[in-house]
């Protein structure tokens, strides 16, 4: 089990040490086991911090949270609701957030053109927004994998262009998407439906098997045109050097 000191788990939730430690205070959040002096935080804390940041969202108030989570641990009926919550604010997991210095994000972002203001870029691309003296990145993966494709030496325009135009377009399909599959699940319920008991685990594997078959099907699609459009781009250029290859290597 992962297990994090106070600033990793704020590093891990996007929730800052302050609030932390306000949760502690309040008791929606268990405090950690202690090693010596050190607060020791567990991955029961991290999911516990994303479903109470997924609650926030929705309108609850710390106190709401609070007296749901309390009279959940107590047995009362409220786990249909709570496990609803968990089911959908569990796919976060799939892309976390994070939190950046300027340095670290700088360090990052390293690409072959020293002039290139990386961090602006990423800040136009909408790969990380000002959170105070640092940054947030709302989808820690998809700016890591656009600093590999920086490392890898793909030209830095190029590469915040398409992690932009990416960024939309997949917004505005998943979005569609996502709103359909919603409207299915609901359909022919009752306005105040929730899930019983046995009901939530299958709408977890629901929810799961659609998040990772949506995340292959873009990626099958985004593999299929880099074939498509490689050979369309350097196809011409390598059957105009064949011969001369041939020629070279012909004793």
């Amino acid at each position: 089990m992962p297990e994090f000191r106070i600033d990793e788990l704020a590093q891990v939730s996007g929730v800052s040490v302050r609030n932390i430690r306000a949760y502690q205070d309040s008791g929606i959040l268990h405090p950690p086991k202690r090693q010596g002096r050190v607060g020791i935080y567990s991955e029961d804390h991290l999911a516990r911090l994303r479903l109470i940041a997924g609650l926030l969202k929705r309108g609850y108030t710390a106190t709401n949270i609070g007296e749901l989570l309390r009279a959940w641990e107590g047995g009362r009926d409220l786990s249909n609701i709570l496990g609803l919550e968990q089911v959908v604010t569990g796919i976060a997991d799939a892309a976390p957030s994070t939190y950046l210095t300027a340095d670290q994000l700088r360090e990052l972002l390293i690409t072959a053109d020293a002039s290139h203001d990386t961090s602006a870029s990423a800040v136009q691309a909408g790969l990380v927004e000002h959170d105070g003296d640092r940054y947030r990145a709302p989808n820690a993966r998809l700016l890591h994998a656009v600093a590999a494709l920086l490392r890898a030496g793909a030209p830095a325009q190029a590469v915040f262009a398409f992690s932009a135009q990416l960024r939309d377009a997949v917004d505005t399909t998943v979005h569609k998407f996502v709103t359909a599959v919603a409207a299915d699940i609901l359909r022919d319920k009752q306005p105040e439906w929730m899930p019983t008991g046995t009901e939530i685990p299958q709408l977890a594997e629901y929810v799961s098997t659609i998040t990772t078959q949506t995340e292959s099907a873009a990626a099958a699609a985004v593999t299929h045109d880099i074939s498509l459009y490689l050979d369309a781009a350097l196809g011409d250029y390598i059957a105009r050097i064949m011969p001369h290859l041939q020629q070279s290597h012909t004793p």
